[in-house]
C-alpha cells in the first residue's frame, strides 16, 4: 500500500528525469543552478509568505533540525578522521550524512502518507531545513575547496537564504507583494519540486553512466581517468577537490565514502530523530513527519553545492544514489512504523 501509493509515484518522476538525461542529453549543470538559484528560493518564499504561518512552530522545527544535525556531523566527521580520510572527504561526508531531501522527496512522500496536514508540516519541516542548508551546508561544501573566510562569504551567495529572511520580514511588515507578482513566485515555487525529482534522476543517470567508465578503469588497470574538470568519452568528471590519489584509489575511497555516508543518512538519521524528539513536545501528527523528513536519503543540493564548489561531488553522488536506492524500502518500512 504505502509502495504503490507513496513511494512509486515519486519514483516514477525520478524515473522520468533518468530518461531525459539519458536521450535527451540535456545539461545537468544548468538545471542544477536554475534549481539552486531561482525555483527553491521561490519555494522557500512562497511557503513562509503566507501569513498564517507559525514562526513559533518553524523556530522550534529549527532547533529540533540543529540538534539532529549537529549530532550527524559529530558522527560523520568522527568517522572521517577515524578512516584518515583528508578534508575534502571529510567535507563531502558531512553534507552528504547530514542534509536530507526533505523538499523534492520529502513533502511529495508526506502529502502522499498523510493528506494536506502531511504538506503543511513537511513544508515547515522543509523551510526549517533550507536555513540550515543554505549556510551550514554551502559552509561545508566550500570549505573544502575554499578558506574559513571564503566558504563564510559563500553563504551570502546564494539567495535560498536571502529569500527566507525577506519572507518573513514582509509578513512581519504586512508588505508582501501584490497578487499578481506572488501568482508568478508561487509559479516558480510549485515548479521545484518536480524539477527537482527530474534532477534527482538525471544525476542518477549520470551516476549509473560513470559506473561503466568506472568499471573499464578497473579492467585496463589505468588509474588517473577521473580527475576534477576533464571527461572520459563524454562522462562528466567526478573526482577530488584535492587531488593527490591514482584514480583507481580515489575512486575506491569514493564509493566507500558515499556508502558510509548513506548509512549515516539513513540509519543515523532515524535513530538521533527518534532519540531527540522525545526532549521536544510536539503534537503526534508533526512526530511522524519529523521521524520520516529526518530519514530521507541525501538532498540533491548536496549534489549542487559539492558541483558548484567542486567538493568530491562523486562521493556525494554515490551517496545520494545508494541513499535514494536504499529509501525505495526504508522510508516504506517508517512509514508503516509510524502510521500510515
Amino acid at each position: 500500500m504505502v509502495l504503490t501509493k507513496v513511494i512509486l509515484p515519486v519514483f516514477f518522476i525520478i524515473f522520468l528525469g533518468f530518461l531525459l538525461r539519458r536521450y535527451g542529453k540535456v545539461d545537468l549543470k544548468t538545471f542544477a543552478r536554475a534549481q539552486l538559484y531561482i525555483l527553491s528560493p521561490a519555494l522557500a518564499f512562497m511557503s513562509l509568505a503566507k501569513a498564517e504561518a507559525d514562526t513559533g512552530l518553524i523556530l522550534r522545527v529549527l532547533f529540533f533540525i540543529v540538534c539532529l544535525e549537529a549530532v550527524l556531523l559529530g558522527i560523520s566527521l568522527g568517522i572521517g578522521f577515524m578512516t584518515r580520510r583528508d578534508r575534502a572527504e571529510r567535507q563531502a561526508i558531512a553534507i552528504t550524512s547530514v542534509f536530507m531531501n526533505t523538499g523534492f522527496y520529502g513533502i511529495p512522500v508526506c502529502m502522499l502518507a498523510f493528506g494536506d496536514w502531511g504538506l503543511v508540516y513537511a513544508t515547515i519541516y522543509m523551510v526549517a531545513s533550507s536555513i540550515t542548508q543554505s549556510t551550514v551546508g554551502i559552509f561545508l561544501a566550500s570549505a573544502g575547496q575554499q578558506s574559513v573566510r571564503q566558504a563564510f562569504v559563500s553563504i551570502f551567495k546564494v539567495p535560498l537564504i536571502w529569500s527566507i529572511v525577506i519572507a518573513r520580514l514582509l509578513v512581519y511588515l504586512h508588505a508582501l507583494p501584490s497578487e499578481p507578482l506572488m501568482k508568478m513566485i508561487n509559479l516558480l515555487g510549485e515548479a521545484a519540486i518536480p524539477v527537482g525529482l527530474l534532477l534527482l534522476g538525471m544525476q542518477l543517470e549520470r551516476i549509473i553512466l560513470e559506473s561503466a567508465a568506472w568499471r573499464a578503469t578497473f579492467a585496463a588497470g589505468r588509474s588517473g581517468d577521473f580527475g576534477v574538470g576533464e571527461e572520459h568519452n563524454g562522462v562528466a568528471p567526478g573526482g577530488s577537490c584535492e587531488p593527490g590519489y591514482p584514480g583507481v584509489l580515489e575512486l575506491k575511497r569514493d564509493i566507500s565514502g558515499g556508502l558510509t555516508s548513506a548509512a549515516i543518512r539513513i540509519l543515523g538519521g532515524l535513530a538521533v530523530s527518534y532519540g531527540i524528539i522525545q526532549l521536544f513536545h510536539f503534537n503526534a501528527n508533526m512526530n511522524q513527519v519529523l521521524i520520516v523528513q529526518s530519514s530521507m536519503p541525501t538532498a540533491v543540493n548536496a549534489i549542487v553545492f559539492a558541483t558548484e564548489f567542486n567538493c568530491r561531488p562523486r562521493l556525494v553522488a554515490v551517496g545520494i544514489l545508494a541513499s535514494t536506492l536504499a529509501s525505495i524500502a526504508s522510508i516504506t518500512l517508517i512509514i508503516r512504523y509510524v502510521g500510515f
